[in-house]
């Protein structure tokens, strides 16, 4: 017998039990134990004329379970904390632990640390007030725009920290870069919030409009 016929003969079983192998070797190693270190959202109660003057910290925690379980973990883990006797110009410290983490009851893991263990949060008056929207239009090379930026709504409400509001006038839109040659354009464009993660402004997206012309 030639050696392609040794490879060939019954070559539909050697290509189920190869297949069953793979499917086994991936069973077995979605099971075996295995850790992550995973992203965790503050959820913070707040009283209603309070907001948090400063971007709340960063916290991560080291998760531990099967690698089946630890691949369902596709969102940040949550810890839900109600802050209570809060007021303007409060610096409270908030201590937390891996049994304050939420985990979906559908994933079967545990949360064996978390860093940091306790946060500082600063409050203060929450304070809504509306500023003007400051168009950011980037056109291409070889181009200009052809008159002013027509934005629509022209001002937007912001609420959040008293003292984030106090000198704050303005919002600039996110970069809107146009290609495509002269003409009319009408675009949904977001506010950007880069840095002012605390506050709430609505509408979040507004339209800029306008004309751009070749230089």
């Amino acid at each position: 017998m030639s050696a392609r016929d040794a490879i060939v003969r019954h070559w539909p079983l050697k290509l189920a039990a190869l297949a069953l192998s793979v499917i086994l070797w991936v069973v077995v190693t979605l099971e075996k134990p295995d850790t992550r270190l995973v992203g965790i959202q503050l959820d913070l109660a707040l009283a209603p004329d309070v907001a948090a003057a400063q971007p709340l910290p960063t916290v991560k925690a080291i998760v531990a379970g099967s690698r089946r379980e630890l691949i369902k973990l596709s969102a940040p883990l949550a810890i839900h904390a109600v802050i209570r006797d809060s007021g303007a110009g409060v610096h409270r410290r908030l201590a937390i632990s891996p049994s304050d983490v939420q985990v979906p009851s559908n994933v079967k893991v545990s949360v064996q640390e978390i860093e940091p263990r306790e946060i500082e949060i600063v409050l203060d008056r929450k304070t809504q007030k509306t500023v003007a929207v400051r168009p950011v239009v980037e056109p291409e090379a070889g181009y200009a725009l052809d008159g002013p930026v027509l934005v629509t709504p022209a001002v937007v409400r912001v609420s959040g920290a008293r003292s984030l509001l106090g000198s704050l006038d303005s919002l600039p839109t996110t970069p809107l870069e146009l290609k495509g040659g002269p003409g009319t354009f009408e675009r949904s464009v977001p506010l950007d919030t880069a840095g002012r993660s605390v506050l709430q402004v609505a509408p979040a997206t507004v339209t800029l409009s306008g004309r751009i012309k070749k230089t």
